[in-house]
């Protein structure tokens, strides 16, 4: 059976941090926690669990804090995770049990990581993360913000998940400050930190500054094809919001550019064509939507209900749009199946009874 060091980077986490290292019980061999200085209890927390609680200078860099943490370890595997990530209990087990099974030439254990969730914990949008590494291949994080380590050697992909569940929010100008620092001392960004500094600027609503990041970007010619794709969706939601109509269905067109349709970017499209009322078009994307293969393993950021939800109300609205009922109300069944408490489509089919029940007092 293997053995695992959990390490992880904290500061002032004393809200959640208890509750990540219970739901370790029984998988982690080891815990390694780096404090980047925390003026709470967290280090406290972390003391009732390890002795291994190592202080670190921060200097706005996350990968080289999490190398250090990676540094301590000691066991055959390291595995991190975020102070407001936990693992339930079914996913614990399927843990334990991963651990008496994995074969130690695997290099490289990618989980499933749940981000967002609907009002009934579902998730909503999931990718993978190289979760487990095997220590001595000597993995390294790159990146000062949006931390990654490129997997190399035998990779497994794991079902088992991971979730994200934060308590309080965290500095929303955290990222953007840094990136703007980074740039004020002459360091010269990757592909893949233009890309995530695009972003940045998007979430703080900085469109046209977002939009000249993310074509500079994509005129690099060197970044990875889903970022080049994420990356022209993103540059539909900035035009989309600055009201160019037609510059933000061009981007997303253009997507198509770097491989097969996305799910994702389909129903932006069938989202787009809506607004403009061009419901056929709307239809179209909609439906090639529903016909898109989900690859959770690409590495791209997976938003489940672009595979069958959202598409079939996008198809329910354009329908009815048209006056054809008994379609519409076809797909919000299907809506429906996928959510069958969710209150868009339960508020639909009140307004499909009330429309069958009119038809036939006529």
């Amino acid at each position: 059976m293997i053995t695992i060091s959990l390490c992880m980077i904290v500061k002032d986490e004393e809200d959640v941090l208890e509750r990540a290292l219970k739901s370790v019980e029984g998988i982690a061999d080891e815990i390694i926690i780096v404090d980047t200085g925390s003026t709470d209890q967290t280090k406290k927390i972390a003391l009732k669990y390890t002795d291994k609680v190592y202080d670190f200078v921060w200097c706005d860099d996350f990968a080289k804090a999490r190398n250090y943490s990676f540094s301590k370890a000691t066991m055959d595997y390291c595995m991190w995770l975020d102070a407001d990530d936990i693992i339930s209990e079914e996913n614990r087990e399927d843990l334990i049990n991963l651990k008496k099974t994995l074969s130690n030439d695997t290099s490289v254990v990618m989980l499933k990581y749940n981000a967002e969730f609907d009002h009934n914990n579902k998730p909503t949008f999931t990718y993978y993360r190289e979760r487990l590494l095997r220590r001595k291949d000597n993995f390294k994080w790159e990146g000062f913000i949006h931390e990654v380590i490129s997997p190399r050697g035998k990779i497994l992909y794991s079902d088992i998940a991971i979730t994200h569940s934060k308590i309080k929010s965290s500095d929303a100008n955290r990222n953007l400050r840094i990136f703007r620092e980074k740039l004020n001392q002459g360091i010269v960004f990757t592909p893949r930190e233009i890309f995530y500094y695009a972003r940045e600027l998007f979430y703080h609503q900085l469109y046209h500054e977002a939009i000249a990041e993310f074509k500079r970007f994509l005129n690099t010619k060197r970044g990875w094809v889903e970022n080049n794709i994420s990356a022209c969706q993103f540059l539909g939601y900035c035009y989309h919001n600055i009201g160019d109509m037609q510059e933000a269905i061009s981007w997303l067109l253009k997507s198509l550019c770097y491989d097969l349709p996305r799910a994702e970017v389909c129903c932006d499209l069938g989202k787009y064509f809506f607004e403009l009322k061009q419901y056929e078009q709307s239809i179209y994307w909609s439906a090639v939507a529903l016909s898109c293969e989900r690859d959770d393993t690409s590495g791209a950021f997976v938003s489940p209900d672009c595979y069958n939800y959202i598409p079939y109300m996008q198809l329910c609205l354009c329908y009815d749009k048209l006056s054809n009922y008994e379609t519409a109300e076809h797909y919000n069944e299907l809506a429906g199946k996928c959510k069958p408490n969710d209150h868009a489509y339960l508020h639909n089919k009140l307004y499909f009874n009330r429309i069958s029940k009119n038809s036939l007092g006529n």
